[in-house]
């Protein structure tokens, strides 16, 4: 293992069903987090690995890290896929890791620690991660390389700025490519609000009211609703119908329970109230989808050609 020091001298919850009033109120909120979030530049390092060879990491500052080359095993930091070249890890909480080259690889890391005692690093997850940062961020990526591998004086405004910026644009991407936690933004404006989405999405059979999800958020019932509207774009009720209608899909698709039964299990009082809801929804029956998905998954490629592209 060559581990490379440079000191400082004298880089698959799908948002997509968003409507405009609840997506540009998250856009809001996102921004408001990314606001109160502004990081140090602490240190740097390049490591370049022999196949079998490992780094470990044990200041406890939060880091950065870009693989340039090979492929590397991060451990210490949950269940994180293995990475390949472009592939990024942003760590907010400072946990202690081991990075494993599992070939030869080279890994840029960049060590942060969190601007003054309120920071609201605490709303962050555990790891941030995004694949092929160079194509699809590619002035995150080259910010970074350079803060690694150009910068003179990165302990100092400038180089704290890059950090900071590196690290929200790699957090905007992350939650605009939907791979934020389902109401992420939402459980830091709004707990309350946020408890009535996981109840229906903890059991989406229940005969929700509006009554019933205000008790839950502690807030009234004229309140909750416009709350609920203004966060999801949706009325409560629509909201239940599309989340038992998501749950019905994966019923349909993953078993041959009857219908009748499933329909029973969200909540609908007959097979007909059932059917009629989820084709007003997708267009086709239970029964429909039910045999349009075995004929999906059942039919082969055309050509092998074909499947080596799958």
């Amino acid at each position: 293992m060559t581990t490379v020091d440079l000191p400082t001298p004298a880089c698959g919850h799908d948002t997509s069903g968003q409507g405009p009033s609840s997506a540009s109120a998250a856009a809001e909120e996102l921004d408001r987090v990314l606001a109160g979030l502004q990081w140090r530049f602490v240190a740097r390092s390049r490591h370049a690995l022999a196949a079998g060879g490992w780094a470990e990491h044990t200041s406890g500052d939060a880091a950065l890290l870009l693989v340039t080359d090979g492929l590397v095993r991060v451990r210490g930091v949950g269940d994180v896929a293995d990475l390949a070249p472009g592939d990024f890890l942003f760590l907010p909480h400072g946990p202690r890791f081991e990075v494993h080259a599992l070939s030869d690889a080279a890994v840029q890391c960049v060590r942060v620690a969190p601007v003054g005692a309120d920071d609201g690093a605490g709303v962050l997850p555990a790891v941030v991660l995004l694949t092929e940062l160079p194509q699809t961020e590619p002035t995150a990526a080259t910010m970074l390389r350079s803060l690694v591998e150009d910068y003179r004086a990165p302990r100092s405004v400038l180089g704290d700025r890059v950090v900071t910026l590196v690290a929200s644009m790699a957090i905007s991407a992350w939650y605009a490519r939907g791979c934020a936690p389902a109401r992420w933004l939402m459980q830091r404006e709004d707990p309350g609000l946020a408890s009535a989405v996981a109840a229906i999405h903890a059991d989406p059979g229940r005969e929700w009211t509006v009554d019933d999800l205000a008790r839950v958020a502690l807030a009234s019932r004229s309140g909750f609703a416009a709350r609920f509207r203004s966060a999801t774009g949706l009325t409560p009720g629509r909201y239940l119908a599309q989340v038992r209608v998501a749950h019905a899909r994966c019923l349909l698709t993953a078993g041959d329970l009857p219908v009748a039964t499933i329909a029973r299990r969200l909540g609908y009082g007959s097979d007909t109230a059932f059917g009629r809801a989820f084709r007003r929804h997708t267009g086709a029956t239970p029964s429909e989808y039910r045999r349009d998905s075995v004929l999906r998954t059942r039919t082969p490629p055309a050509t092998a050609a074909t499947a080596a592209t799958r």
